[in-house]
């Protein structure tokens, strides 16, 4: 969820390129590059609590308390927690992740943990390893994945720890999240995608839900919207409305998007003096932003860590294509291809197929292992 310029593009493939194929085309110093100390980050979370919402829902203007990128619309007695944080020059992530006030509806926009991804190519081919991009950004290593494949991907990891005997639900997958992010440089390929799924039983059963949408520049890709909610099955309009609300009213700032193109002409800079292996060519403020930004990095670690426990654990499995289950009957875990349906079923002989319904008689359902 995030903006980019054509200089973001050109400064990222700057540094998965040789100096001699880049050094005709990189950016001529800005005359104007913004100050360090205007984007000073820390991975505080703005708050805003109101009014107990009433049967007609009332909201509240959130704006981002970091760096005043953006105002968006949140519903009132909600506890709202995000704001914009900086993971590099050009490495930029909006979030909003907001709770009902009885704690039962949980409704995020956007995701700091998501990273942007670089295809694999030599000498990096490797899926799930890191592009060393320094002070610029963080990115990973990871074939290019449609918005259903990511929409699997990020739900697994998401609610892992919060969605107990998971199973598909066709029911709920028929809700989309507008475009509300401006993207200056248009993709070649681009696709949405959603998943949910009904957690626990009985009256301690919830709905988990996921939206996303993939974008791929060249040898670059990205996930521009990402929407999701868990709560109750009686809350699922709720949910639904507050997220479509908050999309409806996402407002990034004019004067926020105009440094953040001249900070992208810093970052042409910035990965140019890395590439040539010139530290001297490193100006003081791309040494502030370098000290800067591995402090911030290290906030946001120990933020996946509380709030995603095994995130990593699920991208992983979900990068390599596998989901783990169980087997009610054998007592078996297991890791099993992930499809595209919603369900997974095994006839008892080893054998699993990937279906919305069992597929025949002797075929019983297991069940996808989202909390481990």
């Amino acid at each position: 969820m995030k903006i980019y310029s054509r200089n973001f593009f050109r400064s990222v493939l700057i540094a998965l390129v040789t100096v001699a194929v880049f050094s005709a085309s990189v950016a001529g110093n800005s005359p104007t590059t913004p100050r360090i100390h205007e984007y000073r980050v820390a991975v505080d979370f703005g708050l805003v609590t109101a009014q107990g919402m009433g049967s007609t829902q009332s909201w509240t203007k959130f704006q981002d308390p970091i760096e005043q990128a953006f105002a968006v619309e949140v519903p009132q007695g909600w506890t709202v927690r995000g704001g914009l944080f900086r993971l590099g020059i050009s490495d930029v992530r909006p979030m909003l992740d907001m709770t009902s006030p009885d704690g039962r509806v949980n409704v995020r926009l956007g995701d700091l943990t998501i990273s942007d991804y670089a295809v694999p190519a030599q000498p990096n081919t490797q899926e799930g390893n890191a592009v060393d991009l320094g002070a610029q950004a963080q990115m990973v290593v990871a074939r290019y994945r449609s918005g259903p494949e990511f929409a699997v991907i990020y739900s697994h990891a998401r609610f892992r720890r919060e969605c107990q005997q998971a199973a598909g639900d066709a029911m709920n997958v028929d809700f989309a999240v507008p475009n509300y992010m401006p993207e200056e440089a248009p993709p070649t390929r681009t696709s949405t995608g959603e998943i949910a799924y009904r957690c626990g039983t009985g009256a301690a059963q919830r709905i988990a839900f996921a939206y996303t949408r993939t974008a791929a520049h060249g040898n670059l890709w990205t996930v521009p919207a990402l929407g999701s909610f868990i709560g109750p099955a009686n809350r699922v309009a709720e949910a639904r409305a507050v997220l479509l609300h908050t999309v409806q009213t996402f407002k990034m700032s004019p004067q926020w998007q105009q440094q953040q193109k001249l900070l992208d002409d810093l970052a042409v800079q910035y990965q140019r003096a890395r590439q040539q292996k010139c530290p001297k060519a490193l100006t003081q403020q791309m040494r502030q932003f370098e000290a800067q930004v591995e402090t911030t990095r290290k906030q946001v670690a120990l933020f996946e860590q509380q709030q995603m426990g095994t995130l990593q654990d699920g991208f992983s499995q979900s990068l390599r294509g596998v989901t783990p289950t169980s087997d009610p009957f054998a007592g078996k875990v297991r890791e099993v291809w992930t499809g595209t349906k919603c369900n997974y079923w095994t006839n008892g002989s080893g054998a699993v197929v990937n279906t919305d319904s069992a597929p025949g008689g002797g075929w019983y359902q297991i069940q996808m292992n989202l909390a481990e």
